[in-house]
């Protein structure tokens, strides 16, 4: 449990900024950074439960939720399971939270079988570090090897630098519910030992 507390934590301090997130839990918020961890710690004990791949640096200094190649889709009984803790990270804003969550899976790509990153995020005392690269190389040199390409949605514009760094170019831009903060959907094809 030590590691998904950490995970949490990681996650939780690299989305304190996050547009969205800010959105979804206002920095007014009180327990806001307790909210933050709640979620995280939901989506990971989720990932775990359903064999996804759930990495962290150290002793937390950053995090990565991934599924493998056609394992991306986040079962409406995960969402029911995990209820309680979307209801104590997301208070009023709950509704809002899942109606976003199904905007940008009705958004995500069907075909061909990709990995999809979920979350990254390094906290802030670690950035700018290289760690964040790492993390995403860990899986983009597998899904290479193996011909296999990567999705992921950034809810913050200053991470597109990085994820295009890495291959992934911008697809489309979305409004959360057409109105909130943009989501972008990246794409990112494999690539060869030659590129």
């Amino acid at each position: 449990m030590a590691d998904l507390d950490n995970v949490a934590a990681a996650l939780a301090d690299a989305f304190r900024d996050d547009p969205v997130f800010a959105w979804l839990i206002p920095a007014a918020t009180p327990r806001r950074d307790e909210k933050l961890r709640t979620f995280f710690a939901s989506m990971a004990r989720s990932y775990l439960r359903r064999d996804k791949h759930v990495y962290v640096v150290g002793d937390g200094q950053a995090a990565a939720l991934w599924s493998a190649p056609g394992a991306w889709t986040l079962p409406m009984s995960e969402m029911l399971r995990e209820g309680p803790s979307a209801l104590k990270a997301f208070g009023r804003n709950t509704f809002r939270a899942v109606r976003t969550q199904l905007q940008v899976e009705s958004k995500h790509p069907k075909d061909p079988a990709h990995w999809y990153l979920g979350y990254l995020g390094t906290r802030s005392d670690s950035q700018a570090q290289g760690i964040g690269s790492a993390m995403l190389r860990e899986v983009l040199d597998g899904a290479d090897a193996a011909g296999v390409p990567a999705y992921l949605e950034s809810s913050n514009e200053r991470n597109l630098t990085l994820y295009k760094r890495h291959g992934f170019e911008v697809v489309q831009e979305i409004r959360a519910l057409g109105v909130g903060p943009s989501i972008w959907r990246m794409w990112r094809d494999p690539h060869s030992a030659a590129s």
